[in-house]
């Protein structure tokens, strides 16, 4: 029978700067004047020169052999780089690759009952650009060294190296591939034995079969198997005996395909529920601290109304997968990346790939293997490189023959080549980009599913997944000071070059806060920062609604589970904290939804509305329901019959009917949606909404210099006296600047200037603009328009602009910050005017991230011995037709320009 001792604890640690160790003999000799640390150990975790020390460094631990006579095995799960190891002075091995385990047999070096010294030099080189690393040490902290459990194993002679389980639930039967280490010439019988996961009842099934080598397969067949899916996670333990040797191997009895575009679990459709989860974590970098921490964030998950885990980029710890395996989460896996295309690269990626799926075969939660993640390592050459393509096909045709009862994804989220998933990464921000997301998914996304694959190669009917899109929601930074006693080390970002754009330092958060005025809006950061969350919240519930009122999609996987240092776009902070609407996630993301078809966000009293309804039902469970909507705050009702709810997906138009009732004044209310079936509650949804009275009163007078009819004659609907003379004392409504009117302002009149056309407007003064990405767009995705409502007191407007301002958000904003333009074979570097922030009063405006990338979008400022109020907001053809947009004009034409910079000037004193 086998022994385990653990050699997890202390160990002597020294980092090798000069590369000397192995030319001094420390693996004869020791180490000298190391440090104590505890293995596993991440040295980055160290802190000091540590965290950006890549080279070598050297571990050491004297231990007394407690097995009994045998051979006897050192085993490592993973040490990242390269591993090279030693037993009392005597060469054992050496391994590469950081993620996967490997072994010695240390049996002749080993003294027994004695002290023995194990000497292990830990190799993570600077230039990692050919080994797979993933994230770690591009994007985030750096990981090095033996950062997974080591122990020693005692064995017999010959024994069970390993085993492949494969089920196959249409026959009721497993095969069995297994692989016998050492003389199988005296013990030609195998006994094997089925048992329900840690059970001490009888076997299910107990069979001897008959070997002739070391490598064998056989049979067994289960009789009346219980299934693994997600409700019932149900797992059986193989046990494999061997002479001597008993090894036993867990699975589950399930079955993996797809079928008519949908993924299926044992012939039944499963819609993706996801989240990517690149498994950082705040103390511990790599590894998730305990079983239980593991326990908490898969009931977190599920709580969530998540059904799966991408595991991004990095083969994940054994125990997590175990638990996956129990609490029934599906996995995405993925393998660690490299970056520079070679042979050597794609070789070392070859083997750890190769290793990964060895190691994790048997754990029934993966579904899906990924290759590629958005052609990392294939330098972002795919489309047009035909090496690169045939190594994508040869690498899927590698990994089905590998393992052939799983779903494969060549290349995550890009171009495609040959894959059993066709998935998409797309970044959109809503209410920003609503329209721009639904022309996506219905004329990209479903409409050409052949356009995401290269030249040559086409959809087969794949499931269609948005496996990567999401938006970012800035975290507490008190919370993250309190946790680590001081500002984290990754508040000066880790990452390599690439990563290192203001919007991504949360150092430029600290600093630009005051800069740029968000102090006058959010009192403090953590207000900002709960703002932003709100923000992350609005376009997340809006972005995954659109997925699941078409389906043609099979699912979706958010970016992300939770923040990792300065990215952050989780659903749960660093520390795992749900950040704002947690409790209302489940709303949109749950099995069951019922969700508003094309939305009114902002009303007029006394308008007439008709609402659709749509209602997903993932599981196709069959159910007789009702909708209820309500507006509380207006008395407004009503029930909507469903009747027998048999299908995925129930559309009904004109579902809501109702006249808006006068209110006194412009306000928020809410639409809420609950679907029940009897007197129980399947779901439930809310939407925003503003009501406005129509005011039309007299105004007095404004001069309009203007392009468009429409605007000045809604001016006159809404009471305005309006005239194209320019008066002192009289505001002027403008969309351009010419002399005429700069002279104007510069003998103190006051101008609003529509600018919401940016660069194209042809005479705009001494103003410059940056255009906002219109599309996909993974930086827009990060960013954050706000407005400090002080200025508009009447308006029902929050300071992280939301649904009120659906159709006004700008497409340009006046630059602070430099910036890059993307141009058509390069970007092009954009300077900004961070002077104008200094000398003017921002009202509105943008950012990126942790407040970079920062630009105007409403300021106020001084232009000889008058005032410029500069909007960007999309206000031109809203004005009369928008409630918020006519609100928003007519309180500018009432502000006090003066007052507010004299009030701007009295602050900075």
């Amino acid at each position: 029978m086998r022994e385990i001792q653990s050699l997890d604890g202390v160990w002597n640690f020294r980092p090798d700067r000069k590369g000397e160790g192995e030319w001094r003999d420390w693996q004869i000799n020791g180490i000298p004047e190391g440090n104590d640390v505890d293995v596993p150990h991440i040295w980055q975790r160290d802190g000091g020169s540590l965290i950006s020390y890549n080279g070598a460094a050297w571990y050491e631990k004297s231990f007394t052999f407690l097995g009994k006579e045998g051979r006897v095995f050192l085993h490592f799960g993973a040490v990242d780089y390269h591993a090279r190891v030693w037993l009392n002075g005597h060469y054992v091995g050496e391994h590469e690759g950081g993620f996967t385990p490997f072994e010695f047999e240390i049996s002749d070096f080993l003294v027994q009952d004695a002290e023995n010294r194990v000497t292990v030099r830990v190799f993570d080189p600077e230039d990692n650009a050919e080994i797979p690393i993933g994230k770690q040490g591009s994007w985030y902290t750096r990981v090095s060294g033996i950062w997974q459990s080591v122990y020693i194993e005692s064995r017999p002679a010959a024994f069970i190296e390993a085993a492949q389980v494969t089920p196959d639930i249409d026959k009721s039967e497993i095969k069995v591939n297994y692989r016998i280490r050492g003389d199988v010439s005296n013990s030609a019988a195998v006994q094997f034995a089925v048992r329900h996961h840690l059970s001490a009842d009888r076997p299910v099934v107990s069979e001897t079969a008959t070997i002739t080598g070391n490598q064998n397969e056989y049979t067994l067949r289960i009789p009346n198997p219980i299934l693994w899916d997600m409700e019932n996670p149900h797992l059986y333990d193989l046990e494999i005996r061997f002479g001597e040797d008993l090894k036993t191997f867990t699975f589950g009895m399930r079955k993996v395909s797809f079928e008519d575009g949908r993924m299926m679990l044992n012939d039944k459709p499963v819609y993706i529920r996801g989240a990517l989860d690149q498994a950082f974590y705040p103390n511990t970098v790599y590894v998730a601290p305990s079983d239980d921490f593991i326990q908490k964030e898969i009931q977190l998950a599920k709580q969530m109304g998540f059904n799966l885990l991408r595991k991004h980029i990095k083969v994940e710890i054994p125990r997590y997968l175990y638990w996956a395996d129990r609490m029934g989460m599906l996995i995405w896996a993925e393998p660690p990346n490299y970056v520079k295309f070679t042979p050597q690269a794609t070789r070392r990626f070859q083997n750890e790939l190769t290793a990964m799926i060895k190691r994790d075969f048997n754990h029934p939660s993966i579904l899906i293997w990924s290759i590629y993640n958005e052609e990392w390592g294939l330098e972002w050459d795919l489309a047009n490189d035909p090496v690169k393509q045939k190594h994508v096909e040869e690498m899927y045709d590698y990994v089905k023959e590998l393992d052939p009862t799983r779903l494969i994804c060549d290349n995550s989220g890009w171009t495609h080549v040959k894959t059993d998933i066709n998935d998409h990464h797309r970044y959109f921000v809503c209410p920003d980009q609503l329209e721009a997301w639904q022309k996506d998914l219905d004329e990209f996304v479903i409409g050409n599913p052949d356009k995401n694959f290269v030249d040559g190669y086409q959809s087969n009917g794949e499931p269609i997944i948005i496996s990567e899109f999401g938006v970012w929601g800035l975290p507490s930074v008190d919370k993250l000071k309190e946790h680590y006693g001081e500002e984290p080390w990754w508040f000066i970002n880790q990452g390599e070059e690439s990563h290192q754009e203001d919007y991504k330092k949360p150092t430029t958060g600290m600093e630009n806060f005051t800069k740029y005025q968000l102090h006058e809006t959010f009192d403090t950061f953590e207000d900002l920062a709960a703002a932003s969350q709100k923000r992350m919240f609005r376009a997340v519930k809006s972005i995954v609604e659109e997925m699941r009122k078409r389906v043609e999609i099979a699912g979706y996987v958010v970016t992300e589970f939770t923040d990792i240092e300065w990215e952050t776009n989780g659903w749960l902070d660093y520390l795992r904290n749900p950040k704002e609407g947690f409790e209302h996630l489940i709303d949109f993301n749950g099995p069951i939804i019922v969700m508003v078809d094309k939305m009114a966000n902002n009303l007029w009293t006394g308008e007439k509305v008709s609402l659709g309804l749509v209602i997903s039902n993932d599981d196709v469970k069959s159910f007789e329901a009702s909708v209820h909507w309500s507006i509380p705050t207006l008395e407004v009702s009503g029930v909507v019959p469903i009747g027998s709810c048999v299908e995925p997906l129930i559309k009904i138009e004109d579902a809501i009917s109702f006249k808006v009732p006068e209110v006194e004044s412009a306000g928020f209310h809410e639409l809420k949606l609950v679907l029940k079936a009897g007197d129980q509650i399947l779901a439930v949804n809310q939407e925003e909404m503003t009501i406005t009275p129509r005011d039309i009163k007299k105004k007095g007078e404004i001069s309009v210099r203007e392009s468009s009819e429409r605007l000045q004659s809604e001016l006159v609907l809404s009471g305005y006296e309006v005239n194209s003379n320019l008066s002192q004392g009289v505001p002027l409504i403008a969309d351009h600047l010419d002399q005429e009117i700069l002279d104007f302002v510069r003998n103190g009149g006051e101008v609003i200037f529509l600018a919401e056309e940016g660069d194209r407007i042809e005479e705009k003064g001494h103003f410059t603009f940056r255009e906002l990405p219109a599309g996909e767009s993974w930086p827009r995705a990060s960013s954050f328009n706000f407005v400090n409502p002080g200025f508009f007191p009447e308006v029902p407007l929050h300071p992280e602009m939301g649904w009120e301002t659906d159709l006004l958000i700008p497409d340009y904003v006046v630059p602070f910050s430099d910036y890059k333009k993307p141009g058509s074979r390069r970007s092009i570097n954009m300077f900004g005017s961070p002077g104008l922030a200094q000398s003017a009063k921002i009202i509105s405006g943008y950012f990126q991230g942790w407040i970079g990338q920062v630009g105007g979008s409403i300021m106020v400022q001084k232009y000889g011995k008058g005032t410029i109020t500069l909007t960007t907001w999309k206000l031109k053809e809203n004005y009369g037709k928008h409630p918020i947009a006519t609100q928003v004009v007519d309180s500018l034409v009432l502000l006090d320009t003066r007052e507010v910079l004299k009030m701007e000037e009295e602050a900075k004193v």
